[in-house]
């Protein structure tokens, strides 16, 4: 069954009035009890916390979005996609030129690029953009990388072949996905992709304070729930049935604590042919605003 894709515009200037209304952001108070409490209850009712263990990591924690994020929205067409269940807020900025498609990362939200998308469309091209399902104005609780995967191939029914794309953390793993899927593409730039999902469980049951027991139990349950192991779900897996002739930017920062720049590096290995930039003291995410690394992403997919 292929997806549904029905393209709908959005009430602009009832979102207007939403966004101006929004306040300065505050960091969610759950995410700061939530290590506190976990433990505990793991410790005194161990299946409530297998349970909330696995709602948790299919949750991604929703930051609310700062003020210049917000204006940069609005100077955004926007619109919405369905894609199977969800209806997915997606932005477009540029009126003319190729297309380049550019993807969040988990727990992020398009206008974390409002520094690098400039950029891109004073060079004359054209951006499109998507807050996944639980992430940034798209609604929802739970997601996965399966519904990201899917939110591109519906663009690209939408726009035809993009130019580029330009993801960032674990959604560059998507888009390798896409492309496995039949997302043509000729230009990749992925930025901070993590490449282990062994590693990717370690560090969130680190943060939570989980005991290994319950990182066990959501491995089993992601291979019951989506029929494959998590580690098939990663830019490893995907990258070796890439075909030949992808041009593809890999950017990492060494100080990277999220996804270590070792992962960069096993995707280099893996596909030779890549091009690889290594930056410093940029971290995970401030990645996303250094001039540097966005002229040189601009650089690649325009030759």
């Amino acid at each position: 069954m292929e997806s549904e894709t029905v393209l709908k515009s959005v009430d602009v200037a009832h979102e207007n009035s939403v966004l101006k209304k929004s306040k300065k952001p505050n960091i969610p108070l759950a995410l700061r009890t939530i290590q506190w409490i976990f433990p505990r209850v793991e410790k005194l009712a161990p299946r409530i916390a297998e349970k909330w263990f696995i709602n948790l990591f299919f949750s991604p924690p929703r930051f609310p979005i700062p003020a210049n994020e917000l204006k940069f929205i609005e100077e955004a067409e926007r619109f919405e996609l369905s894609v199977w269940d969800n209806r997915v807020r997606c932005y477009k900025w540029g009126t003319q030129g190729p297309v380049v498609f550019f993807v969040h990362g988990w727990a992020g939200r398009s206008a974390q690029f409002k520094t690098f998308i400039p950029f891109f469309t004073n060079a004359g091209y054209q951006v499109v953009a998507f807050d996944a399902p639980a992430h940034g104005l798209t609604k929802g609780k739970k997601t996965t990388i399966i519904d990201f995967k899917n939110t591109l191939l519906a663009l690209r029914q939408v726009f035809g072949k993009p130019h580029a794309v330009i993801a960032h953390s674990l959604d560059g793993a998507a888009c390798l996905y896409a492309i496995t899927e039949g997302m043509d593409v000729s230009r990749l730039v992925t930025l901070s992709t993590p490449t282990s999902g062994d590693q990717i469980i370690k560090e969130f049951s680190t943060r939570l304070g989980a005991s290994s027991s319950l990182s066990e139990a959501l491995q089993r349950y992601i291979k019951s729930r989506l029929h494959k192991p998590f580690d098939e779900f990663m830019a490893s897996h995907f990258v070796q049935q890439l075909n030949p002739g992808l041009r593809w930017l890999i950017v990492h920062d060494t100080h990277d604590r999220e996804a270590p720049v070792e992962n960069a590096l096993s995707l280099k290995d893996s596909y030779p042919d890549a091009s690889i930039l290594i930056t410093e003291r940029l971290g995970h995410v401030r990645i996303l605003k250094d001039e540097d690394v966005i002229t040189k992403s601009l650089l690649f997919i325009s030759c």
